[in-house]
C-alpha cells in the first residue's frame, strides 16, 4: 500500500546535494547560551509509541482435556502466541488510515499502526467454566500521533487508565495456525478489510484495552563515524513495482540523474546501460579530514531483463538482491510498496508470488551481526518492521542497527525521500565538509515530504545513537574564542557565554557532554537553532 499524489510544488526539503544538516548560520550570527527554562520555541517529532494492556482467552483442543497440566500449558502457550496475532491484526485494522476504495475505508483510522510482534502474556491461569479455558494478559505496543488519545474513543477509569473496546473475530484454533505467507488467515474474508459493522454478531468477540503512552526516545545522530570506519559507506537502494504510474522506472532513472548530477562517476555512460551488475556510483567527499568514498548501487524489476518483475525469475532476482544487500552492506533504502504485516513488494504480485521479502522472513535474515546498518523502509505502514529487525538473533535488540519505518501513507510520487536520506548520510555543506545530521533532523524533512496525508516517519534502535556530535572537539571545551574556526569545524562552535565566547558542541542530550556540563539549548538570531554542551554552572573558569 503506497498512495501517489501531485509532485509537491513547494518542497521544504532542500534537494541540493549540499543543503544537508541545519541551515547554515552567517559568521556574524553568533550563538548564545539559553538558561534552562527559559526556551521560546517548542520542538517535538511527529508520532509517540503507545502500549495497549487487556484480558482475553484461548481454549485447547477437547482431546486435551485429560492431558497433564504441563502438556496443557504448553499448548496453552502456543495458543496464546497465535492469540496475540489476531488481536494485533484486528488492533490495527482498526488503528491504521483506510484509502478511500477499501471496503472497510470507514471503519477506525487514527493514524496509527501496531507493532508486529511486541507481545508479552502475563498471569496465564484457568477460568472456571469448562475446565480448558485459560485466561491471560496481554500487553502489545503501537506508534501514533502524539494527539492520539485526544481523538481516540476512550473511557476514563478511577484509577486514571483510559480504556477502549475493540472488535475482534473469533477465530477457531485450526484457523489461527494458518500463517503460511500470502496464505494467512487475517487476508481472507471476513478478516481481510474488516469491519465490524459488516460481520455477524455471532462471529465477533470484544476485548477491553487499556492504552496508554510510553517513554520517547532521545534524538541521536546517524553513527556516520562507524558508518566510515573503513574510509567508505555502501548504500543500496531497492525500488519496489509499482502500477500506479512505473515508479520502479521512474524514480530509478530519476534518482540515477540526481546522483550524478551530484557528482557521482558513474560506472556506465547512462541510466539505460545501468544494470543490477554494473556497479555502484561512487563520489569521495571530505568527512572532518579523512576521505571517505561513497557507493550508491541502484536495483529495480527492469522488463526484458533477469529482473523482469513480471516474472517468477525476476522476482527471485530482485528477491536475491535485496538479501545480499542486507548481508553485505551497511545503508539499505527500500522505496515501494508495503503495508501492516507485509514487507518489502519488489516484484508485481499481480503475476507472480516472488519477489517478495515479507516481515516475518526478516528475522531470519543473515545480517551481519558487527556491522553497523541503517535500513529505511520507505512505503506505507512500514511500522512494523521495526520489530522484524529487532527479533533477528545478529541484531537483538536493534544492536547496531537503525530502522527508520513509517506510520501511515508514504508519498509515492517523489524520489524526495531517498534523496533526504541520502543528503543526511553523505551530505555536504557549501565548503564542501560532511555535515552529519541527527535523526531529529531527518525525520523533520520526511515528514514534511507528506502533502496530503502525514506519513509520520520514525526511527527504531536510536538508544544506543550517539547524542555527542560525531566531530566534536570536547579539548577545546570553554576555550576562549573568536569565530566557529577556532573551535574544530563542522558541530563545534563559537557561543557566547556571559559576556565572553567559549567554545562548544551540539548534543542531544546531557551524556553526550562530559561531566561537569549539560546539553543546553543555544539561540541564534532570536530562536533556538540546536543544542551544545555548557559548562553545569553557565560559568568558565
Amino acid at each position: 500500500m503506497r498512495l501517489s499524489g501531485p509532485v509537491l510544488a513547494s518542497l521544504v526539503l532542500c534537494l541540493g546535494f549540499g543543503c544537508d544538516g541545519p541551515v547554515e548560520v552567517p559568521a556574524d550570527e553568533e550563538g548564545v547560551f539559553v538558561p534552562a527554562g527559559k526556551e521560546d520555541n517548542f520542538y517535538s517529532v511527529s508520532a509517540q509509541e503507545y502500549r495497549v494492556e487487556g484480558r482475553t482467552t484461548v481454549t485447547i483442543e477437547e482431546s486435551l482435556a485429560t492431558a497433564t497440566e504441563e502438556v496443557r500449558l504448553t499448548r496453552v502457550k502456543e495458543l496464546i502466541g497465535l492469540k496475540q496475532i489476531v488481536i494485533g491484526w484486528f488492533l490495527d485494522q482498526y488503528l491504521v488510515n483506510k484509502e478511500h476504495e477499501n471496503a472497510n475505508a470507514g471503519y477506525g483510522g487514527f493514524d496509527a499502526l501496531t507493532k508486529n510482534g511486541a507481545y508479552e502474556q502475563l498471569d496465564i491461569r484457568p477460568e472456571e467454566t469448562d475446565g480448558r479455558t485459560y485466561g491471560f494478559t496481554f500487553r502489545q505496543e503501537f506508534g501514533g500521533k502524539l494527539d492520539l488519545l485526544s481523538r481516540l474513543p476512550t473511557t476514563s477509569q478511577p484509577d486514571g487508565t483510559r480504556t477502549f473496546d475493540l472488535a475482534i473475530g473469533k477465530v477457531s484454533n485450526e484457523e489461527m495456525a494458518r500463517l503460511e505467507t500470502n496464505a494467512e488467515w487475517y487476508r481472507s474474508s471476513p478478516w481481510s478489510d474488516f469491519d465490524p459493522a459488516k460481520v455477524d454478531a455471532a462471529r465477533l468477540d470484544k476485548v477491553t484495552l487499556a492504552v496508554s503512552p510510553q517513554p520517547r526516545s532521545t534524538d541521536a545522530w546517524i553513527d556516520t563515524n562507524r558508518l566510515f570506519t573503513d574510509n567508505k559507506v555502501t548504500i543500496d537502494v531497492h525500488f519496489g513495482w509499482d502500477y500506479h504510474s512505473d515508479y520502479h522506472l521512474k524514480h530509478s532513472r530519476e534518482l540515477y540523474e540526481w546522483l550524478t548530477g551530484e557528482g557521482f562517476a558513474s560506472p556506465v555512460a547512462s541510466y539505460d546501460q545501468l544494470t543490477r551488475t554494473s556497479g555502484p556510483l561512487t563520489k569521495t567527499i571530505d568527512a572532518h579530514g579523512r576521505r571517505v568514498t561513497v557507493e550508491v548501487a541502484l536495483f529495480w524489476g527492469k522488463p526484458g531483463t533477469d529482473t523482469d518483475p513480471d516474472t517468477d525469475a525476476g522476482g527471485r532476482v530482485l528477491e536475491d538482491d535485496m538479501r545480499r544487500s542486507f548481508a553485505e552492506h551497511e545503508v539499505i533504502i527500500f522505496s515501494g510498496h508495503s503495508g501492516p504485516f507485509y514487507g518489502f513488494a519488489l516484484a508485481n504480485w499481480r503475476k507472480t508470488s516472488e519477489g517478495d521479502l515479507d516481515d516475518s522472513e526478516i528475522p531470519s535474515l543473515p545480517l551481519p551481526a558487527e556491522t553497523y546498518q541503517v535500513v529505511v523502509a520507505e512505503g506505507c505502514d512500514t511500522y512494523a518492521l521495526g520489530e522484524s529487525f529487532r527479533l533477528n538473533s545478529a541484531k537483538p535488540n536493534a544492536r547496531n542497527i537503525d530502522i527508520l519505518t513509517t506510520t501511515s501513507f508514504s508519498n509515492a510520487s517523489s524520489i524526495a525521500a531517498i534523496q533526504g536520506v541520502v543528503q543526511a548520510i553523505v551530505g555536504t555543506n557549501s565548503a564542501g565538509e560532511h555535515v552529519p545530521s541527527t535523526y531529529g533532523e531527518l525525520l523533520q524533512r520526511l515528514d514534511g515530504n507528506s502533502y496530503w496525508f502525514t506519513t509520520m516517519y520514525g526511527i527504531h534502535g536510536i538508544d544506543d545513537n550517539p547524542h555527542t556530535h560525531p566531530y566534536a572537539q570536547p579539548q577545546r571545551l570553554c576555550r576562549r574564542c573568536t569565530a566557529d574556526a577556532d573551535c574544530g569545524g563542522v558541530g563545534n562552535a563559537c557561543t557566547r557565554l556571559g559576556t565572553g565566547k567559549v567554545c562548544s558542541y551540539e548534543c542531544t542530550a546531557d551524556d553526550g557532554c562530559p561531566a561537569g556540563y549539560t546539553c543546553q539549548s543555544v539561540a541564534t538570531g532570536g530562536y533556538l537553532t540546536t543544542n551544545r554542551c555548557a559548562p553545569r554552572t553557565l560559568t568558565c573558569d
